[in-house]
């Protein structure tokens, strides 16, 4: 994990000092090293500011920014390219010399070579910001899945960029208004989806998206280079389970295997799961060495599963550290979390992933996490179940669905024996009713995945506003209901 942050100042009122203080702002990002560098245009001042952790070639070649060998191509990097040697490879034979063995050079001479296309090549988790000064052009990319985040900011003829919204903070023409809009996305899923961002003015870069900026004409354009969508709308391979079995696992030792690329130590957080059971499993298999896995439990027996992750690690035979979290020490860091998290977010898991993670870092400086197995494999029961539903509400005329739902409009839940203690009955109750009133599948998972319904963040808000479209809103990439489960899928691919 790096920092990055900059700016393109068409005014030019920006200098060094607000862009050391803007990159400074990341040093916990990046302790390893810093770089900065502001170009005096004709057009605008430029600021790019990077904090650097090591993890491929350690040395000072690695330092950001960095230059091409002609001078043509300037970059800071966030993230790592997993098959950064056999790119380098085909650069080398294609007659490209290389000062340094850090992938961000990889990217520099791909881009020359390639152009835009050159992202195609790139395996790995990465947001970076090339700046083409022959052409006079700003170029940011985010991986196809968005694991490195990356906001902007556009504004009165600024713009600002970085991985967290606290370097935003240090620029004294960034201006903080909480955008309305996008506080009931969060009421609504307990995290603000991209492109939005709490502040007005402000968004982050969709994933599998690329943003262009003219400097010549001030302006930007967003372009999509990847999307998901386009390989959950494919039909389903006509291959046997067993092949579909092998080639599941070649996929996953590949993907494993790279994300083990450093020349750092790597570690594993350890659950007790399925999820991080078998990355750590297949990581284990052919080493020797034993590799480094962590887990976090907890006093309270419900939600503890150091035994289950105890178990693993003995079975798999891993060098395993565990720590027993009381409440009053997850209580304690609860006020740390707004400055690593920088928007409202409501995610269960942000205190047990913190300290894992502060666990994790006193003996290695990468660690695998294991995430989205349930939203690759269909692991959620809710996937099936909205299926079915989806499938008896086509058969129920639209007359007798608007019926049911104006009936049920004019009932208080609270009044009826058996539901009126229901948990959250309320939301619960117009949330059908909704549904009768829009049957598609979109508005049903949307409703799904609410924690609250249009009516109680109504209730909350004291002020107008509107719900933007999101992916979450997008129906299956084929047109069609049957297909539910793939919709279901993708959406979660491209949200949560």
């Amino acid at each position: 994990m790096c920092g990055i942050a900059g700016y393109i100042d068409f005014n030019n009122r920006s200098g060094q000092d607000i862009l050391v203080a803007m990159t400074d702002s990341l040093a916990h990002r990046g302790p390893d090293d810093k770089g900065y560098k502001v170009w005096d245009t004709q057009v605008a001042t430029i600021g790019f500011g990077h904090r650097r952790l090591s993890i491929i070639d350690l040395s000072p070649l690695g330092h950001q920014p960095m230059y091409s060998k002609d001078g043509r191509w300037a970059i800071i990097f966030n993230g790592e390219i997993y098959n950064y040697k056999e790119i380098q490879s085909v650069l080398k034979a294609l007659g490209y010399a290389f000062v340094s063995n850090s992938d961000t050079e990889v990217i520099i001479n791909a881009f020359d070579c390639w152009g835009a296309k050159a992202v195609n090549q790139f395996i790995g988790m990465f947001a970076f910001v090339l700046y083409d000064i022959k052409n006079n052009t700003i170029q940011i990319f985010r991986d196809r899945a968005g694991v490195k985040p990356l906001y902007y900011y556009w504004k009165d003829n600024l713009f600002l960029f970085a991985s967290e919204l606290k370097a935003f903070h240090q620029h004294p023409e960034f201006v903080k208004e909480i955008d309305l809009d996008a506080l009931a996305l969060f009421f609504s899923y307990t995290y603000i989806p991209a492109p939005y961002c709490i502040f007005k003015d402000t968004y982050k870069l969709l994933p599998g998206h690329s943003l262009t900026i003219s400097l010549d004409t001030r302006t930007f354009e967003t372009q999509k280079y990847w999307d998901v969508y386009d390989y959950y709308g494919r039909p389903a391979l006509k291959i046997s389970e067993n092949e579909a079995k092998e080639e599941t696992l070649a996929l996953l030792k590949s993907a494993c295997e790279y994300r083990m690329v450093a020349d750092v130590p790597v570690g594993i957080f350890l659950s007790g799961g399925y999820d991080s059971g078998l990355t750590t499993a297949l990581l284990q298999e052919n080493r020797t060495e034993k590799l480094k896995t962590f887990t976090i439990g907890y006093e309270n027996k419900i939600f503890n599963e150091t035994d289950e992750a105890r178990a693993v690690a003995r079975h798999l035979g891993t060098d395993h550290t565990e720590y027993v979290c009381s409440t009053a020490e997850a209580v304690s860091i609860l006020s740390d979390l707004p400055f690593f998290y920088d928007e409202p977010l409501g995610d269960t898991s942000i205190i047990p992933t913190r300290l894992v993670s502060q666990l994790a870092r006193k003996s290695v400086t990468v660690a695998l996490s294991a995430d989205a197995g349930d939203e690759t494999f269909a692991g959620y029961s809710r996937y099936e179940y909205l299926a079915k539903q989806q499938k008896y509400l086509n058969c129920v005329p639209n007359a007798l669905c608007h019926f049911s739902a104006d009936v049920l409009s004019r009932m208080n839940p609270q009044k009826i024996p058996f539901l009126n203690r229901a948990y959250n009955i309320n939301s619960r109750w117009d949330k059908v009713i909704n549904l009768l009133r829009n049957r598609s599948m979109g508005n049903a998972y949307k409703l799904f995945l609410s924690y609250f319904s249009e009516k109680d963040i109504e209730s909350l808000m004291t002020q107008p506003f509107r719900f933007p479209p999101t992916v979450i809103d997008r129906l299956p990439p084929n047109g069609h209901n049957e297909d539910v489960i793939q919709a279901m899928l993708a959406i979660d691919y491209k949200s949560y």
